[in-house]
């Protein structure tokens, strides 16, 4: 009995074939290579408001101060009295022009909205009002989920 080896009957060519994959690994590296440099290349974002802050050194007296406050509900007070906004538009035009300049001390409630608070800044702001500050801001450091 003659033992037949399965490597004689294999057919060996001295051609190559070509290759049926496509080597990708390169172009992996490439890529990756070129995704570091993109990141590295961006800039760093720089989200900066520009806010005057006071300098501490001005006193205000209590005559020369307005207190501006806006309810939960939206109501908008001065000095302690709800206004509309028309009435509101016309005193911050009133204070705007007072030559003493009085300051808006701006007291939104903790849980008033964001848009009526904006509203309110806006109306101040187009008053050219140059002496606004918001006032007791401490309330507002803390977020809750009440």
């Amino acid at each position: 009995m003659a033992i037949r080896s399965r490597l004689l009957e294999r057919s060996y060519s001295k051609i190559p074939q070509p290759m049926s994959e496509l080597n990708i690994t390169p172009l992996i590296d490439v890529l990756l290579v070129l995704l570091v440099m993109l990141i590295l290349s961006i800039p760093i974002a720089t989200h900066q408001v520009e806010v005057d802050l006071p300098n501490g050194g001005i006193r205000v007296n209590e005559t020369q101060q307005i207190a501006l406050s806006l309810t939960q509900a939206g109501a908008v007070l001065w000095n302690g009295e709800q206004v509309d906004r028309p009435e509101l538009e016309a005193r911050l035009a009133r204070a705007a022009a007072d030559p003493a300049e009085p300051v808006i001390r701006f007291d939104p409630n903790a849980n008033t909205s964001y848009d009526d608070a904006v509203q309110v800044i806006h109306l101040v702001g187009e008053a050219n009002i140059d002496r606004f500050a918001f006032a007791d801001t401490h309330e507002h450091r803390v977020f809750a989920a009440d």
